[in-house]
């Protein structure tokens, strides 16, 4: 079931104020990513600290979201909307502010609250202000708002944290946030009663096709957010680049996945086919992980291409995994099933940075670590590969 578009909306804004929401609901990972030199130093931290600094961003964000995506579904994405802005500023905030690495991981939990509400509540609008079979440029586009955080993170960050400092950087960046906030009264219409009214039952939200999609999600969280966090890292010093270069790595990777999730979720809503989708993105993601594998003797070029190439396939599942998401729940249920999927998505997004930086300090060196992403990669693909073959979406 979907609506029709209320004459008022106006699509261009509405995208671009869905996408805004995700790149400021998200921020504070790649901005952890970038700026995790600037930190470590700073507070003295391990490379394992600095990972928990990420997963409490990240397990905050999984643990509540099913909760959100219910309370969505009450009421409504409009006001969820709200929230994420005015909770992510504010978090992006207490991350400039923290005098200790107690604060900077309490700064994280706050920010990982607003992460949880950023798909349910976008979902949310999508579902009722924009028809199936027009969803797919939106929720890419939307979704890219992610990429464009990450891009913005990687090309501006470290320079402003070499000129200013990465407090004043962030402090700056969550400034930015609670001003976009004005922007949503104005843009977005109110939701329709019957969208406010359902509450997404616990055993819809949890049924099997959400079940694949949050198992898949959990893997592509935990190998994609261990990979991505630490590419700049990585670059510095396995590679030798200078903290701008790696920065920008990260920036155009991130750039190349704005496109790539409009490119995959037009395709896959096209041809309905989420699922083989999913299965080619994680089975690319397992050769771009080979291939900064490579980079340590292979060149600097190498590690380019496995971080471009993984903006290009591991990060665009989420845009795939949402227009199923939003297929499968229709708009009352599509806040409490876009919570469930990304609980999954956070979960292993939390998991994964702090293992991987324990594999880093135990170990000396990046390989283990990389050669557990790929092997997740590979299993997540095999997984989506086993569910083409049962009863899906």
């Amino acid at each position: 079931m979907s609506s029709r578009p209320p004459a008022e909306l106006d699509r261009a804004s509405f995208t671009a104020l869905m996408a805004a929401a995700m790149a400021v609901a998200t921020f504070a990972g790649p901005a952890f990513a970038v700026l995790a030199r600037f930190i470590i130093d700073d507070l003295s931290l391990t490379k394992a600290e600095f990972g928990w600094i990420v997963a409490a961003f990240s397990v905050v964000g999984a643990v509540a979201s099913p909760s959100i995506g219910r309370l969505t579904d009450r009421i409504g994405g409009r006001k969820t909307v709200i929230g994420i802005f005015a909770i992510s500023g504010v978090g992006l905030l207490a991350v400039a502010g923290a005098p200790s690495y107690l604060w900077l991981v309490a700064a994280g939990i706050l920010t990982g609250i607003g992460q949880a509400s950023a798909n349910p509540g976008t979902n949310k609008l999508i579902s009722v202000h924009i028809p199936l079979g027009s969803r797919g440029a939106v929720t890419g586009l939307k979704q890219s708002g992610v990429q464009v955080g990450v891009f913005l993170a990687g090309m501006l960050l470290p320079a402003g944290a070499l000129a200013w400092g990465w407090r004043t950087t962030m402090a700056i960046a969550g400034g930015l946030s609670l001003l976009i906030l004005g922007a949503v009264g104005a843009v977005v219409p109110p939701d329709p009663a019957q969208a406010r009214s359902a509450a997404s039952p616990t055993r819809f939200v949890w049924s099997a096709p959400f079940l694949w999609l949050t198992t898949y999600g959990f893997l592509m969280g935990m190998a994609g957010g261990a990979v991505n966090t630490y590419i700049p890292l990585y670059g510095e010093e396995s590679i030798g680049l200078s903290v701008a270069i790696a920065g920008s790595v990260a920036g155009f990777a991130g750039l190349i996945a704005f496109f790539s999730r409009i490119v995959w979720a037009r395709h896959s809503e096209r041809t309905s086919d989420y699922i083989k989708s999913l299965t080619q993105i994680a089975g690319l993601s397992v050769v771009f992980v080979g291939a900064l594998l490579a980079a340590p003797s292979g060149g600097a070029w190498l590690l380019w291409v496995g971080a471009l190439g993984l903006g290009a396939s591991s990060t665009a599942w989420n845009a795939v995994g949402m227009l199923a998401v939003m297929a499968f729940a229709g708009h009352e249920r599509s806040g409490g099933a876009s919570g469930v999927v990304l609980f999954g998505f956070l979960a292993g997004l939390g998991l994964g940075p702090p293992i991987f930086g324990w594999s880093v300090d135990r170990f000396g060196q990046y390989g283990p670590g990389l050669w557990g992403a790929l092997l997740i990669f590979a299993i997540a693909s095999l997984l989506a590969r086993y569910w083409q073959s049962k009863p899906s979406l």
